[in-house]
């Protein structure tokens, strides 16, 4: 009797490394609860995750903290991604909104606190420095408070261009807008900060 031949599918998963696989594909295994998936996942986009979390505090720590926590919310509501190709953009809106509501809890905790108290830490964490390097870190820490008084969308665009440095096309890609409504945004942003520097410095 003659033997049955081996049947070997070309497309099972067996035959690819999970490198091989597009995010969707990997957040789908993730929902199945393959860590290994979920662990190509960290390895291909936790510099993006960090650069962005990095550049918007101006502190390797924090974006660090950040950037551990949004892998961590990724895993425990990987159920409700869905697979649109559009991975990306679901990351990023996920780092910007865990900046967004860290940066709210800081400021709400600075607030609590003596603002005498404040000054006099930042000035002994910064007396060693350089007075041109101190007064950018003062302007860049100045600029990233104001940032919060503008509306989200807003305020996405304006971060994303300003601190990601990325082309305004990109940005509509991954905030799935029109290129309109980012320069829309974008030009009011700029107005609107301008605007609340002149207030704050009579």
């Amino acid at each position: 009797m003659m033997a049955k031949p081996n049947i070997h599918l070309v497309n099972s998963p067996e035959t690819r490394q999970l490198g091989d696989f597009s995010d969707d594909d990997l957040m789908l295994l993730a929902r199945a609860n393959r860590e290994d998936a979920f662990e190509v996942l960290i390895k291909r986009h936790q510099s993006l995750v960090l650069g962005l979390s990095v550049r918007y505090f101006a502190d390797h720590s924090m974006g660090t903290d950040v950037t551990q926590d949004v892998f961590l919310a990724l895993w425990a509501e990987r159920e409700r991604y869905r697979a649109r190709g559009k991975f990306r953009s679901y990351l990023y809106s996920m780092t910007l909104h865990r900046c967004h509501v860290v940066a709210r809890q800081r400021k709400s905790h600075r607030n609590k606190q003596s603002k005498l108290t404040t000054e006099n830490k930042a000035r002994a964490t910064h007396t060693d420095q350089p007075l041109d390097a101190l007064l950018d870190a003062e302007r860049a820490r100045e600029v990233r408070e104001l940032l919060t008084h503008l509306p989200p969308k807003m305020r996405r665009v304006m971060i994303l261009r300003f601190t990601q440095e990325l082309p305004l096309e990109d940005i509509a890609s991954l905030t799935d807008q029109p290129l309109g409504t980012i320069k829309s945004h974008l030009f009011r942003g700029i107005r609107r900060l301008a605007k609340l520097l002149k207030e704050e410095r009579p």
